[in-house]
């Protein structure tokens, strides 16, 4: 076998790296999304409104997370990314177990701020260690089971919490959300290796020294299928991060669940209907695709417009409280399609050298605008709904949030637009 059909081969050793990796990104987002079905004993306990709980939810991790990223990105194109995503993932969990111990809004601000600046690198570092562990007609499919993380951590924390929350209370949900990262971190440091970058076998001799920043913003600038790209996928975040911060609420607002319903339910809609999306949507991709990146495009926007049409139809139309939520999970499954088609390309066009700045400036976006815009946004709208509609307006702020899938659907048909131009 030649070198280079070996470099488009992925090893078992690749196989149980991304395993190991999609683990520590589950409980990446249980750590920074547990507050979510915790937000109403907090903000009974701390006399918080409900913008003040959007801002605590998604701004004090966002924000630091936005300046933390991009230095950690451009360290993870420098150094061991093995050994920089042990460290990231040993920190957020220590930090996550700390915020047990917050006794005032300032404490429990600093512990979220904490969360934050650890998991500020470990996706870019992660997505360039994958992109050069497996080949390009495989990357879609990959960037797709790396964010079964995302759906799955989110379930484990609202399922969890909700439970431990109606048994021990808010705080003992933390405790116990911080020790599996810890083994992880150490178990992705004794077991997997560093791959070399540019790994796979159409990028070898494409890596160079890494990139001044201004560089690598000027290509995600100019680039229009990168620029497009990043804010398709911001916008589509911005719809995520309502589900994944909102739901648990307003199934206890507007469905009258119990928390250990409330949290349940909300996981098994975003967390297996968005674990089964998320795979989904890369898998097609990657089958409609192949190695073409323009045909891969076509996934995103079915997926938003599909996401943005069950959810308000599930908000919205009077039916059922047993089919709306239905409908709602739905509305998560096409929400998750974008990601795999979303990071795989843009990991692509970015290339082995400037990748991981690449990833840490898209994620800048994610969580600096998606949460603002997502939860932030919302929180206030509820509140400022609240004087005629009282607990109903958690849901019609709620459904205002699609908007944001409909402008991603524009971008990711401009993206697709490009890609075309370049092929013909």
């Amino acid at each position: 076998m030649t070198k280079q059909k070996q470099a488009n081969r992925a090893r078992p050793a690749d196989w149980w790296g991304l395993f190991l990796i999609v683990l520590c990104y589950g409980f990446y987002n249980l750590d920074k999304s547990l507050i979510s079905v915790l937000i109403e004993p907090i903000k009974d306990e701390f006399q918080l409104n409900d913008s003040e709980m959007g801002l605590l939810s998604g701004l004090a991790v966002s924000v630091p997370f936005a300046i933390a990223c991009i230095p950690v990105g451009m360290l993870a194109d420098r150094v061991s990314r093995r050994n920089l995503i042990a460290l990231l993932v040993s920190g957020w969990s220590l930090v996550t177990g700390l915020t047990s111990l917050a006794r005032s809004v300032p404490t429990l601000f600093v512990a979220r701020v904490g969360i934050g600046v650890f998991e500020s690198g470990f996706t870019p570092a992660s997505l360039s260690q994958l992109s050069d562990r497996f080949p390009l007609r495989l990357r879609a499919t990959v960037m797709g089971l790396f964010a079964l993380g995302a759906p799955v951590g989110v379930f484990m924390g609202m399922a969890m919490g909700g439970y431990v929350e109606d048994s021990y209370g808010w705080r003992a949900a933390f405790i116990i959300a911080g020790f599996p990262g810890i083994v992880l971190a150490a178990l992705l440091f004794l077991t997997t290796k560093e791959p070399p970058r540019g790994g796979t076998g159409e990028e070898i001799g494409l890596v160079g020294r890494a990139p001044p920043l201004r560089s690598v913003f000027r290509f995600m600038l100019f680039d229009g299928a990168s620029r497009n790209i990043a804010l398709g996928m911001t916008w589509a975040a911005s719809t995520l991060a309502v589900l994944a911060v909102w739901t648990p609420s307003l199934l206890r607002r507007s469905f009258e669940l119990s928390a250990t319903d409330a949290g349940l339910t909300a996981g098994l809609m975003i967390g297996l209907g968005g674990a089964i999306g998320a795979a989904s949507g890369g898998f097609l991709a990657d089958r409609i695709g192949g190695e073409s990146l323009t045909r891969k495009m076509m996934v995103p926007v079915a997926g938003v417009l599909f996401s943005a049409l069950f959810g308000l139809v599930a908000l919205l139309a009077g039916l059922p409280d047993v089919i709306s939520i239905a409908l709602l999970g739905v509305t998560a499954f096409f929400g998750q399609f974008y990601i795999g088609t979303g990071f795989g390309v843009a990991a692509t066009l970015a290339g082995p050298d400037r990748r991981a700045v690449a990833m840490s400036i898209l994620l800048v976006l994610f969580n600096l605008i998606s949460y603002a815009l997502g939860s932030g946004a919302v929180g206030k709208l509820s509140d400022m709904l609240a004087r005629d509609h009282g607990a109903e307006s958690l849901r019609y702020a709620f459904a205002s949030a699609f908007i944001f899938s409909m402008l991603a659907a524009i971008n990711f048909v401009r993206a697709h637009a490009d890609l075309r131009r370049r092929e013909l």
